[in-house]
Protein backbone atom coordinates (compact mmCIF):
# COMPACT_ATOMS: atom_id res chain seq x y z
CA UNK A 1 0.00 0.00 0.00
CA UNK A 2 2.85 2.39 0.81
CA UNK A 3 4.43 1.74 -2.61
CA UNK A 4 1.12 2.40 -4.37
CA UNK A 5 0.74 5.64 -2.40
CA UNK A 6 4.20 6.80 -3.48
CA UNK A 7 3.36 6.01 -7.11
CA UNK A 8 0.15 8.03 -6.93
CA UNK A 9 2.18 11.10 -5.93
CA UNK A 10 4.51 10.75 -8.92
CA UNK A 11 3.33 11.74 -12.41
CA UNK A 12 3.14 8.87 -14.84
CA UNK A 13 5.82 8.80 -17.55
CA UNK A 14 4.84 7.12 -20.80
CA UNK A 15 7.89 6.08 -22.81
CA UNK A 16 7.32 4.93 -26.38
CA UNK A 17 9.77 2.62 -28.15
CA UNK A 18 9.15 2.45 -31.92
CA UNK A 19 10.65 -0.73 -33.33
CA UNK A 20 11.13 -2.53 -36.63
CA UNK A 21 13.54 -5.44 -36.86
CA UNK A 22 15.87 -4.23 -34.10
CA UNK A 23 15.91 -7.43 -32.05
CA UNK A 24 19.64 -7.27 -31.32
CA UNK A 25 19.26 -3.93 -29.50
CA UNK A 26 15.72 -4.17 -28.16
CA UNK A 27 16.52 -5.80 -24.82
CA UNK A 28 19.06 -3.18 -23.64
CA UNK A 29 16.62 -0.42 -24.60
CA UNK A 30 13.69 -1.95 -22.70
CA UNK A 31 15.85 -2.87 -19.73
CA UNK A 32 17.12 0.70 -19.44
CA UNK A 33 13.49 1.72 -18.88
CA UNK A 34 12.52 -1.11 -16.53
CA UNK A 35 15.63 -0.61 -14.37
CA UNK A 36 14.83 3.02 -13.56
CA UNK A 37 14.39 3.87 -9.89
CA UNK A 38 11.40 6.06 -10.76
CA UNK A 39 8.30 4.13 -9.63
CA UNK A 40 5.68 5.21 -12.17
CA UNK A 41 6.64 4.43 -15.77
CA UNK A 42 4.51 3.04 -18.58
CA UNK A 43 6.61 1.39 -21.31
CA UNK A 44 4.89 0.93 -24.68
CA UNK A 45 6.65 -0.70 -27.63
CA UNK A 46 5.11 0.05 -31.03
CA UNK A 47 6.42 -2.55 -33.45
CA UNK A 48 5.92 -2.10 -37.17
CA UNK A 49 5.64 -5.83 -37.98
CA UNK A 50 9.11 -7.18 -37.21
CA UNK A 51 10.21 -10.57 -38.54
CA UNK A 52 13.58 -10.86 -36.79
CA UNK A 53 12.59 -12.27 -33.40
CA UNK A 54 11.48 -8.98 -31.84
CA UNK A 55 7.98 -10.34 -31.18
CA UNK A 56 9.36 -13.25 -29.17
CA UNK A 57 11.39 -10.78 -27.09
CA UNK A 58 8.34 -8.63 -26.44
CA UNK A 59 6.26 -11.65 -25.44
CA UNK A 60 8.90 -12.55 -22.89
CA UNK A 61 8.27 -9.38 -20.89
CA UNK A 62 4.72 -10.35 -20.00
CA UNK A 63 2.78 -7.55 -18.36
CA UNK A 64 5.90 -5.51 -17.56
CA UNK A 65 5.40 -3.65 -20.83
CA UNK A 66 2.59 -2.97 -23.31
CA UNK A 67 3.16 -3.58 -26.98
CA UNK A 68 1.51 -3.87 -30.35
CA UNK A 69 2.83 -5.15 -33.67
CA UNK A 70 1.21 -4.02 -36.89
CA UNK A 71 2.20 -2.15 -40.05
CA UNK A 72 2.45 1.59 -39.64
CA UNK A 73 3.06 4.65 -41.79
CA UNK A 74 6.56 5.37 -40.56
CA UNK A 75 8.55 6.32 -37.50
CA UNK A 76 6.61 9.44 -36.53
CA UNK A 77 3.30 7.68 -37.02
CA UNK A 78 4.41 4.85 -34.73
CA UNK A 79 5.46 7.25 -31.98
CA UNK A 80 2.22 9.23 -32.26
CA UNK A 81 0.27 5.98 -32.08
CA UNK A 82 2.07 5.04 -28.89
CA UNK A 83 1.49 8.44 -27.32
CA UNK A 84 -2.22 8.23 -28.11
CA UNK A 85 -2.32 4.79 -26.46
CA UNK A 86 -0.57 6.13 -23.38
CA UNK A 87 -1.90 7.73 -20.21
CA UNK A 88 1.17 9.59 -18.98
CA UNK A 89 1.37 13.22 -17.94
CA UNK A 90 4.99 13.19 -19.14
CA UNK A 91 5.88 11.68 -22.53
CA UNK A 92 9.11 10.55 -24.15
CA UNK A 93 10.42 8.16 -26.76
CA UNK A 94 13.50 6.03 -27.23
CA UNK A 95 14.49 4.58 -30.56
CA UNK A 96 14.89 0.81 -30.30
CA UNK A 97 18.68 1.01 -30.01
CA UNK A 98 19.00 3.92 -27.56
CA UNK A 99 18.99 3.76 -23.78
CA UNK A 100 18.19 5.81 -20.71
CA UNK A 101 20.97 6.04 -18.15
CA UNK A 102 20.31 3.59 -15.33
CA UNK A 103 19.01 4.03 -12.70
CA UNK A 104 17.96 7.65 -12.37
CA UNK A 105 17.45 9.37 -15.73
CA UNK A 106 13.68 9.48 -15.31
CA UNK A 107 13.72 10.53 -11.67
CA UNK A 108 16.10 13.42 -12.34
CA UNK A 109 14.02 14.69 -15.25
CA UNK A 110 10.76 14.48 -13.31
CA UNK A 111 12.30 16.16 -10.27
CA UNK A 112 13.24 19.11 -12.47
CA UNK A 113 9.79 19.33 -14.05
CA UNK A 114 8.12 19.19 -10.65
CA UNK A 115 10.39 21.95 -9.34
CA UNK A 116 9.74 24.06 -12.47
CA UNK A 117 6.06 23.81 -13.41
CA UNK A 118 6.54 26.49 -16.07
CA UNK A 119 8.85 24.18 -18.08
CA UNK A 120 7.27 22.13 -20.89
CA UNK A 121 10.32 20.13 -22.03
CA UNK A 122 13.47 19.24 -20.14
CA UNK A 123 16.49 17.61 -21.76
CA UNK A 124 20.03 16.75 -20.74
CA UNK A 125 23.29 15.28 -21.95
CA UNK A 126 23.60 12.24 -24.17
CA UNK A 127 26.50 9.92 -24.96
CA UNK A 128 26.98 8.63 -28.48
CA UNK A 129 27.97 4.95 -28.48
CA UNK A 130 28.81 2.50 -31.25
CA UNK A 131 27.08 -0.78 -32.10
CA UNK A 132 29.01 -2.62 -29.38
CA UNK A 133 28.18 0.03 -26.80
CA UNK A 134 31.59 1.73 -26.73
CA UNK A 135 31.71 5.45 -26.02
CA UNK A 136 32.24 7.67 -29.06
CA UNK A 137 31.52 11.24 -28.00
CA UNK A 138 29.27 13.49 -25.97
CA UNK A 139 26.27 15.06 -27.61
CA UNK A 140 26.31 18.67 -28.66
CA UNK A 141 25.49 20.58 -25.49
CA UNK A 142 23.84 23.96 -25.69
CA UNK A 143 21.11 25.68 -23.72
CA UNK A 144 17.92 26.00 -25.72
CA UNK A 145 17.66 29.26 -27.67
CA UNK A 146 14.82 29.47 -30.18
CA UNK A 147 16.35 32.35 -32.12
CA UNK A 148 19.62 30.44 -32.55
CA UNK A 149 17.83 27.20 -33.42
CA UNK A 150 15.83 28.94 -36.14
CA UNK A 151 18.50 31.19 -37.62
CA UNK A 152 21.10 28.43 -37.88
CA UNK A 153 18.77 25.46 -38.41
CA UNK A 154 20.57 24.10 -35.39
CA UNK A 155 19.51 20.88 -33.73
CA UNK A 156 20.62 21.05 -30.11
CA UNK A 157 18.25 18.76 -28.19
CA UNK A 158 19.42 15.13 -27.96
CA UNK A 159 16.05 13.48 -28.51
CA UNK A 160 16.59 10.42 -26.23
CA UNK A 161 17.03 12.77 -23.27
CA UNK A 162 13.84 14.80 -23.79
CA UNK A 163 10.91 14.57 -21.36
CA UNK A 164 7.80 16.37 -22.62
CA UNK A 165 4.62 17.39 -20.84
CA UNK A 166 1.56 15.93 -22.57
CA UNK A 167 -0.25 19.25 -22.32
CA UNK A 168 2.24 21.04 -24.58
CA UNK A 169 1.94 18.32 -27.23
CA UNK A 170 -1.81 18.61 -27.10
CA UNK A 171 -1.40 22.34 -27.60
CA UNK A 172 1.05 22.36 -30.53
CA UNK A 173 0.21 19.02 -32.09
CA UNK A 174 2.06 15.72 -32.27
CA UNK A 175 4.94 14.71 -34.51
CA UNK A 176 4.49 15.76 -38.13
CA UNK A 177 4.30 12.45 -40.01
CA UNK A 178 5.39 14.08 -43.27
CA UNK A 179 8.94 14.21 -41.84
CA UNK A 180 10.92 11.00 -42.22
CA UNK A 181 13.96 12.72 -40.76
CA UNK A 182 14.20 15.76 -38.47
CA UNK A 183 10.71 15.18 -37.04
CA UNK A 184 12.01 15.87 -33.53
CA UNK A 185 13.82 19.03 -34.66
CA UNK A 186 10.61 20.31 -36.23
CA UNK A 187 8.68 19.54 -33.04
CA UNK A 188 11.13 21.46 -30.84
CA UNK A 189 10.64 24.58 -32.96
CA UNK A 190 6.87 24.40 -32.58
CA UNK A 191 7.13 23.87 -28.84
CA UNK A 192 9.81 26.54 -28.47
CA UNK A 193 7.56 29.11 -30.13
CA UNK A 194 4.85 28.86 -27.47
CA UNK A 195 6.38 26.93 -24.58
CA UNK A 196 9.45 26.67 -22.37
CA UNK A 197 12.34 24.28 -23.01
CA UNK A 198 15.21 23.87 -20.55
CA UNK A 199 18.54 22.07 -20.53
CA UNK A 200 20.03 20.41 -17.45
CA UNK A 201 23.72 19.40 -17.39
CA UNK A 202 22.96 15.81 -16.42
CA UNK A 203 23.69 12.64 -18.40
CA UNK A 204 20.29 11.13 -19.18
CA UNK A 205 20.69 8.84 -22.21
CA UNK A 206 22.93 7.03 -24.66
CA UNK A 207 22.32 7.11 -28.41
CA UNK A 208 23.63 4.29 -30.58
CA UNK A 209 25.35 5.35 -33.80
CA UNK A 210 25.39 2.75 -36.53
CA UNK A 211 23.81 1.45 -39.73
CA UNK A 212 20.18 2.35 -40.24
CA UNK A 213 17.67 3.38 -42.86
CA UNK A 214 18.91 6.98 -42.98
CA UNK A 215 22.63 6.26 -42.60
CA UNK A 216 23.22 6.86 -46.33
CA UNK A 217 20.17 9.01 -47.01
CA UNK A 218 21.57 12.41 -46.28
CA UNK A 219 19.50 13.68 -49.19
CA UNK A 220 16.33 12.99 -47.20
CA UNK A 221 17.68 14.72 -44.10
CA UNK A 222 18.93 17.64 -46.19
CA UNK A 223 15.46 18.19 -47.63
CA UNK A 224 13.98 18.00 -44.12
CA UNK A 225 16.30 20.78 -42.90
CA UNK A 226 14.87 23.14 -45.49
CA UNK A 227 11.29 21.94 -45.03
CA UNK A 228 11.23 22.49 -41.28
CA UNK A 229 12.50 26.08 -41.56
CA UNK A 230 9.98 26.84 -44.29
CA UNK A 231 7.22 25.37 -42.15
CA UNK A 232 8.29 27.33 -39.08
CA UNK A 233 7.75 30.66 -40.83
CA UNK A 234 4.19 29.66 -41.74
CA UNK A 235 3.27 29.22 -38.08
CA UNK A 236 1.16 31.85 -36.33
CA UNK A 237 2.70 34.16 -33.75
CA UNK A 238 6.28 34.03 -35.06
CA UNK A 239 7.75 37.19 -33.53
CA UNK A 240 8.89 39.96 -35.84
CA UNK A 241 12.44 39.66 -34.53
CA UNK A 242 12.56 36.16 -36.02
CA UNK A 243 10.65 37.02 -39.20
CA UNK A 244 13.38 39.51 -39.99
CA UNK A 245 15.84 36.61 -40.07
CA UNK A 246 13.81 34.45 -42.44
CA UNK A 247 16.14 34.75 -45.45
CA UNK A 248 19.27 34.02 -43.45
CA UNK A 249 17.54 31.14 -41.65
CA UNK A 250 16.45 29.59 -44.94
CA UNK A 251 19.91 30.09 -46.42
CA UNK A 252 21.47 28.42 -43.39
CA UNK A 253 19.02 25.53 -43.69
CA UNK A 254 20.55 24.81 -47.11
CA UNK A 255 24.02 24.91 -45.53
CA UNK A 256 22.87 22.51 -42.82
CA UNK A 257 21.39 20.31 -45.52
CA UNK A 258 24.76 20.29 -47.28
CA UNK A 259 26.33 18.89 -44.13
CA UNK A 260 23.89 15.98 -43.95
CA UNK A 261 24.14 15.31 -47.67
CA UNK A 262 27.92 15.11 -47.34
CA UNK A 263 28.16 13.11 -44.12
CA UNK A 264 25.43 10.61 -45.00
CA UNK A 265 26.09 9.35 -48.48
CA UNK A 266 28.12 12.00 -50.32
CA UNK A 267 25.11 13.24 -52.29
CA UNK A 268 27.05 15.64 -54.51
CA UNK A 269 24.13 16.85 -56.59
CA UNK A 270 22.37 17.97 -53.42
CA UNK A 271 25.56 19.52 -52.03
CA UNK A 272 26.20 21.62 -55.13
CA UNK A 273 22.57 22.60 -55.56
CA UNK A 274 22.14 23.59 -51.91
CA UNK A 275 25.30 25.71 -51.95
CA UNK A 276 23.83 27.67 -54.83
CA UNK A 277 20.38 27.92 -53.30
CA UNK A 278 21.87 29.21 -50.05
CA UNK A 279 23.41 32.10 -51.97
CA UNK A 280 20.29 32.73 -54.02
CA UNK A 281 18.20 33.06 -50.88
CA UNK A 282 20.74 35.27 -49.09
CA UNK A 283 23.69 36.54 -51.15
CA UNK A 284 25.38 37.84 -47.99
CA UNK A 285 25.83 34.20 -46.99
CA UNK A 286 28.00 33.42 -50.05
CA UNK A 287 31.25 33.32 -48.09
CA UNK A 288 29.90 30.63 -45.74
CA UNK A 289 28.55 28.61 -48.66
CA UNK A 290 31.86 28.88 -50.50
CA UNK A 291 33.98 27.78 -47.55
CA UNK A 292 31.69 24.87 -46.73
CA UNK A 293 31.70 23.60 -50.31
CA UNK A 294 35.45 24.09 -50.58
CA UNK A 295 35.96 22.06 -47.39
CA UNK A 296 33.84 19.16 -48.62
CA UNK A 297 35.69 19.03 -51.92
CA UNK A 298 39.11 19.11 -50.24
CA UNK A 299 38.11 16.55 -47.61
CA UNK A 300 36.73 14.00 -50.03
CA UNK A 301 39.37 14.32 -52.79
CA UNK A 302 36.71 13.60 -55.43
CA UNK A 303 37.32 12.14 -58.85
CA UNK A 304 38.13 14.53 -61.66
CA UNK A 305 34.55 14.84 -62.90
CA UNK A 306 33.35 15.81 -59.44
CA UNK A 307 36.11 18.38 -59.16
CA UNK A 308 35.16 19.90 -62.51
CA UNK A 309 31.54 20.28 -61.46
CA UNK A 310 32.60 21.69 -58.13
CA UNK A 311 34.64 24.39 -59.85
CA UNK A 312 31.63 25.22 -62.00
CA UNK A 313 29.54 25.42 -58.84
CA UNK A 314 32.04 27.73 -57.15
CA UNK A 315 32.08 30.02 -60.15
CA UNK A 316 28.30 30.05 -60.15
CA UNK A 317 28.27 31.62 -56.70
CA UNK A 318 29.09 34.92 -58.37
CA UNK A 319 26.47 34.66 -61.12
CA UNK A 320 23.71 37.28 -61.26
CA UNK A 321 20.34 36.32 -59.90
CA UNK A 322 18.72 35.21 -63.17
CA UNK A 323 21.62 32.95 -64.15
CA UNK A 324 21.84 31.53 -60.65
CA UNK A 325 18.15 30.68 -60.70
CA UNK A 326 18.67 28.84 -63.97
CA UNK A 327 21.50 26.78 -62.48
CA UNK A 328 19.41 25.64 -59.51
CA UNK A 329 16.25 25.13 -61.50
CA UNK A 330 14.17 27.94 -60.01
CA UNK A 331 12.03 30.42 -61.90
Amino acid sequence: MRYESEMSKQPLISIIIPCLNRAQFLVPTIESVLQQDYPNIECIVVDGGSTDGSIEILNGYGDRIRWISEPDEGHAHAINKGWHMSKGEILAWLNADDMWVVPNAASQAVAYLQAHPEVDVVYGDCEAIDIEGNFLAMSYRRKWDLAHAVEYCDYCIPQPTAFIRRCILEQVGWLDTSFISKKDHELWLRIGLVGTIRYIPVLLARERIGPGYLAQRGDITAAACVALIKKFFTLPNVPESLREKRQRALSNSYLEGMKWAFECGRHWRVIFSYALRAVLVDPTNARNAFHRLKYYVAFSAPESWKLQWTLIGLESLSLPGRALRKVVGQK
